[in-house]
């Protein structure tokens, strides 16, 4: 027995082996499983199983073995399918309206009567589709059925809106998902990555909306599945897969459309502006069918929606005191219509610089989505299907609120304080194009394999209405002045206007290719699965802050009269011509992986499994050493630009099991542990290549903090004169008149990663009890306990080490830091963008992307009540309390703000444990949907 166990993992592994290997894929298909006996319950070996998958007429055959189990592997979801089971000198047994759900095995055993009698009653586990009694069942998972997203109410029409649904998701914090942050999930569409691999903005590419609902034809969220061809999280895996034609031709043509009238303007009895001239529309159709009956189908959806939504809401005062004063109502600013009128008719007559308007705008949004998809029944063995789809869309958005590496000001540039000018927002397009393969095949009565090739790429460049023109800050005077001329402080911004300063020439691409093939072949109580696979991942990212020169000034009179600016910031290209630089990288990522299913007994199925992953970072020319970088020293710490982690194999073993306690499937225990290794934003990585200063360079100068003046903080900047650095309309007007060599002048900001670096990993297990309740009712009691293993967050090498305040006295002793950049940086930079520890006066924050071993946590407990009513509808309560900590919540656009942006209480290269911002603790969640039979 044993000796033929391993004789056909061999024959497993040499199949695999043979073919190509993939990355972190989602599952697929479905699989149908059981064990057929006689009515005495003697095994009945050679059965023949035959499941007809009814819209389509596609036909799955599988034998029952020596121990009377059948497993059919690579199966459509879905259904209905009709199961026909026979054997020799027994009569057969049918069953109708089977539904198989997404990555789960549905199971049905059947007790086979004998020719001459009637057959009886066959016992069937687990045929509806949402069945949380099954005996492959062992994580937490959610399942949302076509039906569900059709009928449950959506506003937005996104797949954000039903993985709410899973009870574990955290309301405030969208995308976030048993205890990982919206960038921790993994997120698949026919084993196609959907996932915002970039990182900025939310959880899914295209701004949320990669594919249409009316194209899904089901989903499921998983927290912890124990099944080792799942990985890429420690939060979720989110697997869904596209609608197929059948032999029906089936379609459907719809719109949506909502206005002002829609929205509320009452929120917690505080009375909000009404919206006004508000159009959001929503149109498309779906249409599937046969192209030759039984053997080759189409699917194709096509939509299009339009948004043309209020802008700023905000608007400027108008009166000193009483109706159309600061204050007088809850969207009137500080800033006055004059002043804004004035700032801008400036601009126009000296300048020639179009501001647009500052109030009475709308945004107009618009998306463009299209999917087709073919699936062809090449014979009984082997079955191909191919989908394409693609988004294109175009988002405005309001100016960046971040000022970084720069400090920040006590209010943002759009609030009751500051009103900026239209001109200055920026437009996003967010395209995304996707394309995935693939081939289930039969080997054998009894091995199935899957090969699937997939393709994403999400390219997000952006635009501006904005001419070219330097971004300028202009702020209220109340800024502290030092002793020297400079200041201690930032006033409160007024407005702003000029050219985005995140804008110029912004792209954000990555490029995902990947292969998968893994093979499962059921060998008497064992279903063992072997697989491998890669990846191979391109980021390319334009991004050159302040690339058209940033201005902050005190007063508006301060840049009227040519005065010293507070800030001066540019970013330009050190490539010939000052031609723009694109920083990249790429990543490879190899995979294999083995598991086991084994049923015990028959109540009682253990499955073990293992994954190796080995992460590669590949050369590319811009990423690159800078000598001076690499020379300093960072308190025995040093940081080389041109080195990427070093490649190391991270294991995950997993375990799981399902316990039917009774034997009759009315009560189950359930539960599993294992570790799952994640992934981190290609954002942070990038901008090694960025930020190193040997493609481009970012310099920054302020006058804020002690003993700083304008003649120590811009001296030796072309233009600088007379102890003034005027403002100019060119945007070159500060950079230097001869084009550095690279790695001749240190950034204000350097990124970097510890060569030691690993993706994230954790701990992740669960527990649960299932039962049937009477009424039909089924309540689950789940626990699940995540434990941080390995945690990505950044580091500033450059600062010095904090003391504690210890005074006298006083019980608040937390570590502080000096307050000059001379003492408060171990290299501080001088004009020249050296290190100089004696004349050094500009900052230089040398951030590097490193690991945490601290052990942050989650837990969350679920209590569920679930039941079906005869008459279709369905009804579902559930609630959740969760807790979780860590030393960093994840969040973060650029890797500056990692470490600039974590809450902290004292040392920021040293974060303790914290509450998470992505966790609510107490959640309640219910649905309801009913559907008319007929």
């Amino acid at each position: 027995m044993k000796q033929s166990l391993l004789r056909n993992l061999l024959v497993l592994l040499l199949t695999v082996l043979a073919v190509q290997q993939g990355w972190a894929q989602g599952t697929t298909t479905s699989s149908l499983v059981g064990t057929i006996t006689d009515q005495k319950g003697e095994l009945l070996p050679g059965a023949t199983i035959i499941a007809v998958h009814t819209p389509t007429g596609t036909q799955y055959v599988g034998p029952s073995n020596a121990q009377g189990r059948y497993s059919i592997q690579n199966m459509r979801v879905g259904g209905p399918y009709t199961v026909k089971i026979s054997f020799v000198g027994f009569q057969d047994f049918t069953r109708d309206n089977v539904f198989l759900i997404l990555g789960q095995d549905q199971r049905i055993d059947a007790k086979l009567g004998d020719a001459a009698t009637q057959l009886a009653e066959a016992t069937v586990v687990g045929t509806n589709p949402r069945s949380i009694l099954n005996a492959e069942r062992s994580g937490p998972i959610t399942n949302i059925s076509t039906e569900q997203l059709q009928q449950l109410p959506t506003i937005n029409r996104s797949v954000n809106d039903f993985l709410r649904l899973t009870p574990q998701a955290s309301p405030i914090s969208t995308g976030s998902i048993g205890g990982g942050n919206y960038r921790q999930n993994n997120i698949t569409f026919d084993g196609s990555d959907f996932n915002n691999n970039f990182g900025i903005g939310g959880n899914l590419p295209a701004n949320g909306s990669p594919i249409s609902l009316d194209a899904i034809e089901t989903l499921t969220v998983n927290i912890a599945p124990f099944d080792v061809r799942q990985s890429g999280f420690v939060g979720s895996a989110v697997n869904a897969v596209t609608r197929s034609g059948t032999n029906q031709v089936q379609g459907s043509v719809y719109g949506f459309y909502r206005n002002q009238k829609y929205y509320g303007t009452n929120v917690g009895g505080a009375e909000l502006p009404a919206l006004n001239n508000v159009s959001v529309k929503q149109y498309g159709f779906r249409v599937g069918g046969p192209i030759i009956k039984d053997k080759l189908f189409f699917f194709l959806n096509a939509e299009r929606s339009t948004e043309d939504v209020p802008g700023q809401q905000n608007v400027a005062s108008t009166a000193a005191t009483g109706p159309g004063s600061y204050g007088s109502a809850n969207n009137i600013t500080k800033t006055s219509a004059a002043t804004l009128d004035s700032y801008s008719s400036y601009l126009q007559n000296t300048y020639g610089y179009a501001t647009g308007p500052y109030q009475g705008y709308n945004f107009q949004n618009e998306r463009t989505q299209v999917l087709g998809r073919l699936d062809w029944n090449i014979n009984n063995k082997n079955r191909l299907s191919v989908r394409y789809n693609q988004v294109k869309s175009n988002v405005p958005s309001f100016l960046s609120t971040s000022r970084s590496p720069l400090g920040s000001f006590p209010n943002t540039r759009s609030s009751l304080f500051a009103l900026p000018f239209a001109n200055s927002n920026y437009s996003t397009e967010y395209n995304f194009y996707s394309g995935a393969l693939e081939l289930n095949s039969t080997l054998g009565s009894r091995i199935f394999n899957t090969l699937r090739a997939t393709y994403t790429h999400q390219n997000e460049p952006r635009s501006t209405n904005s001419s070219v023109f330097p971004f300028v800050d202009i702020l209220d005077g109340t800024g502290a002045r030092n002793t020297t001329n400079g200041y201690t402080s930032y006033g409160n911004p007024v407005t702003s206007f000029g050219y985005e300063p995140f804008t110029a020439g912004n792209l954000r691409d990555v490029e995902t290719y990947s292969a998968v093939d893994f093979v499962t072949g059921t060998f008497g109580r064992h279903t063992a699965t072997l697989g491998g696979q890669f990846d191979l991942q391109s980021t390319k990212n334009g991004f050159q802050r302040f690339a058209t020169s940033y201005y902050t000034y005190n007063t508006w009179d301060d840049f009227v009269n040519n005065r010293n600016p507070v800030d001066f910031a540019l970013t330009y290209s050190l490539l010939p011509g000052y031609e723009q630089a694109f920083p990249r990288f790429k990543t490879a990522q190899y995979s294999v992986y083995g598991q086991d299913e084994i049923s015990v007994t028959d109540r009682f199925r253990l499955t073990l499994g293992l994954r190796a992953e080995l992460n590669s970072y590949l050369n590319v020319k811009e990423i690159q050493t800078h000598p001076l970088v690499a020379a300093l020293d960072f308190n025995g710490r040093k940081i080389d630009t041109g080195v990427l982690p070093t490649n190391r194999v991270l294991l995950s073993p997993r375990l799981g099991f399902n316990w039917d306690v009774k034997g009759n499937r009315t009560l189950q225990i359930r539960g599993g542990a294992g570790i799952f290794t994640g992934k981190v934003p290609t954002v942070w990585i990038v901008a090694q290549s960025g930020d190193a200063g040997l493609i481009q360079i970012t310099q920054t100068y302020s006058t804020v903090g002690p003993g700083l003046n304008p003649a120590n903080v811009f001296s030796g900047l072309p233009g600088f004169a007379n102890g003034v650095l005027p403002f100019s309309a060119d945007p070159n007007a500060h950079r230097p008149t001869t084009q550095p060599t690279p790695g001749t002048v240190i950034p204000s900001t350097i990124s970097a990663t510890d060569p030691n670096f690993r993706n994230p990993q954790a701990f992740k297990s669960s527990l649960a009890v299932d039962a049937k309740l009477p009424g039909g009712i089924v309540g689950t009691l789940e626990g699940t306990y995540n434990l941080d293993l390995l945690t990505a967050y950044g580091q500033n090498y450059n600062l010095v080490n904090p003391t504690p305040l210890n005074i006298t006295g006083y019980a608040d002793n937390r570590e502080m830091y000096p307050s000059t950049n001379q003492t408060k940086f171990i290299n501080p930079l001088n004009n020249n963008g050296r290190a100089d520890a004696f004349a050094g006066n500009n900052a230089f924050n040398a951030i590097v992307l490193s690991n945490s071993r601290k052990s942050g946590y989650y837990y969350s407990i679920t209590g569920k009540l679930e039941k079906n009513f005869r008459n279709g509808m369905q009804a579902m309560v559930a609630y959740t309390r969760s807790d979780a900590r860590a030393v960093f919540d994840g969040s973060g656009d650029q890797l500056l703000n990692t470490w600039s942006g974590n809450y902290i209480v004292n040392n920021p290269n040293n974060p303790q444990l914290s509450y998470t911002n992505y966790v609510a603790p107490d959640r309640i969640i219910a649905s309801l949907n009913y559907r008319q039979r007929g």
